[in-house]
């Protein structure tokens, strides 16, 4: 049976919807997957084991990448199209049935794909390899509690600040000794936020993996204690590895993308999203101030997250 997937470009929402993937792989467990895709999200499914194909697709001007699509896509016969991006394209490709996702943006995006599909999209799961594993293992000693931490994000207004986090890192370090920091990104956030999160704290305490493959990242978070982090592609890898994860909201939806089961906890601003739905937001401004690290620590503390 052969299966094409048209996925979302963005980390996040590829993330989320790995649990459709894992729906269609159970149920079919001899089908050969096809992910059409963008080149950052493509790597989530790097180690898929029903992977066949992955087709890279650049996005271009007056949307022209639909065209590379169609063409990628329309000699083959297909049993299953998986359209994730709510386009039209499934409808012009020959195949024996069509799942096309709907948004309704009044529920989570999990339940949204649950729903409209018609299936369980509850499970999410990112496959790393055995060189990830090993690394991951090789590198993290049993004889400390690790927390991954993401500083970045690709919109400034939800970011909460690098120097909040500092300050929430010296105050983990005084209350679990036998603690490390596992720092995670992209190239250019390590340049923006890695040596400003370390102050005051001994270099030796931190693994700096910004950069890394993203199936890399997972392998560490699969060993790790707890996610620190804002609103990201990132914080869904965490749910999806199983890590127990603390999200950081504020201008941006906690109910459609908030994860708050399953060790997973929400601190949002003390705004609301519909307050930031009606303001005028400046593109260049951190919104997250009102967030101490004093809200955090009293989560963990509270859960016994560490």
């Amino acid at each position: 049976m052969k299966i094409l997937v048209i996925s979302s470009n963005l980390i996040g929402d590829t993330v989320l919807s790995t649990g459709v993937v894992e729906h269609f792989y159970n149920t079919y467990p001899n089908s050969k997957f096809t992910f059409l895709i963008g080149p950052t999200a493509a790597k989530i499914y790097e180690n898929f084991p029903g992977k066949d194909k992955i087709i890279e697709i650049k996005k271009k001007k007056f949307n022209f990448h639909w065209v590379n699509m169609y063409l990628h896509t329309r000699n083959k016969k297909w049993d299953i199209v998986i359209d994730l991006r709510s386009s039209m394209l499934s409808y012009f490709l020959y195949t024996k049935k069509r799942y096309i996702f709907k948004k309704n943006n009044k529920f989570h995006h999990i339940e949204q794909l649950s729903t409209s599909l018609n299936i369980n999209a509850n499970k999410l799961n990112i496959y790393t390899s055995t060189e990830d594993e090993i690394k991951a293992f090789q590198d993290l000693n049993t004889n400390y509690k690790y927390v991954v931490v993401f500083p970045g994000g690709n919109w400034e207004p939800k970011i909460w600040p690098v120097q909040s986090y500092n300050k929430l890192l010296i105050q983990l370090k005084e209350k679990f000794k036998k603690i490390k920091f596992i720092i995670v990104g992209s190239y250019s956030e390590r340049k923006k936020y890695f040596t400003k999160i370390q102050m005051n704290l001994p270099k030796d305490d931190f693994i700096d993996i910004m950069g890394k493959s993203l199936t890399l990242t997972s392998a560490y978070m699969k060993r790790s204690n707890l996610f620190i982090g804002n609103d990201s592609g990132l914080m869904h890898l965490s749910v999806a590895s199983n890590l127990k994860t603390i999200a950081l909201f504020g201008p941006t939806n906690d109910i459609n993308y908030g994860h708050k089961k399953n060790n997973c906890f929400v601190l949002r601003t003390k705004e609301n999203y519909e307050y930031f739905k009606n303001i005028n937001i400046d593109i260049e401004e951190s919104y997250m101030l009102s967030i101490k690290p004093d809200q955090i620590l009293d989560i963990i503390n509270k859960n016994k997250l560490l």
